[in-house]
């Protein structure tokens, strides 16, 4: 990783993260920060769909599409609600 400290955090699930939303959404994050909404980055519907589904493929976790994903509106709280799957997923 490098020297410089990421907006998001340094834990590697969260950059796991950035870098799936970043390849699927076609977005460059390299200035997003977690405030960035979701509409002015223009992720499409089918997008966000990629980007679940690359998601699920990667760490083995079903997402529901469920009103925690439906209420988000900014890359940080999309993030959380994925790492709140992901680790809720590695449990079961």
């Amino acid at each position: 990783m490098s020297g410089t400290a990421s907006p998001f955090g340094d834990d590697q699930l969260t950059q796991d993260l950035i870098t799936v939303i970043a390849q699927e959404g076609m977005v460059d994050l390299a200035g997003v920060g977690p405030e960035t909404t979701l509409e002015s980055l223009n992720i499409a519907s089918v997008d966000y769909m990629m980007i679940l589904a690359a998601i699920e493929e990667k760490f083995s976790v079903y997402i529901p599409m469920d009103e925690s994903l439906a209420q988000v509106k900014d890359v940080g709280g999309l993030i959380a609600v994925l790492k709140e799957q992901i680790l809720a997923g590695k449990k079961t």
